[in-house]
């Protein structure tokens, strides 16, 4: 090998290694499995109420431009309030919440949960292409205890 050829080499693995060092933490951050949600330790708001935040990693629906995830949380004394927020890979098409549905189950466990499902499809008439996390943040009074169900993790 010349040195032109070593140099080129040395450049092109240093720009592989370092791509690679600062994905890693970025993988790091989010579940490899596409159902794995990670919820965050609620926080308490006025009026008895508290605050849950969770995300997950959108998977496929029915339709190629629909992508679903999916959230449980406690049983509530009244229809909490629910803000979405999709958030995608860099040149992923852009995405809109197109349904959220919120339903009471029981629980594997017995007691009676909230399961709030988040649907997105793609703005324009493409099929979704990248990454797609639903972050969704819920406030309201539990009947249960303040954490979320026994499936869900705690990050602190």
């Amino acid at each position: 090998m010349n040195m032109l050829t070593k140099t080129k080499f040395v450049i092109s693995l240093a720009a592989a290694l370092g791509s690679a060092c600062a994905a890693a933490p970025a993988l790091a951050q989010y579940p490899s499995r596409q159902d794995a949600v990670v919820y965050f330790k609620p926080s308490a708001a006025p009026l008895s109420a508290y605050t849950y935040s969770a995300s997950v990693r959108l998977a496929p629906s029915a339709s190629k431009r629909v992508l679903q995830g999916e959230f449980r949380f406690p049983l509530f004394s009244a229809p909490p309030s629910v803000s979405v927020q999709i958030i995608s890979s860099i040149g992923a098409v852009p995405m809109q919440v197109k349904t959220l549905k919120m339903v009471e189950i029981a629980g594997t466990s017995g007691p009676v949960e909230t399961q709030i499902v988040v649907e997105a499809e793609t703005i324009v008439d493409a099929p979704a292409g990248g990454l797609y996390y639903a972050n969704v943040v819920v406030t309201g009074i539990p009947i249960t205890s303040s954490a979320p169900s026994n499936s869900a993790t705690l990050l602190n």
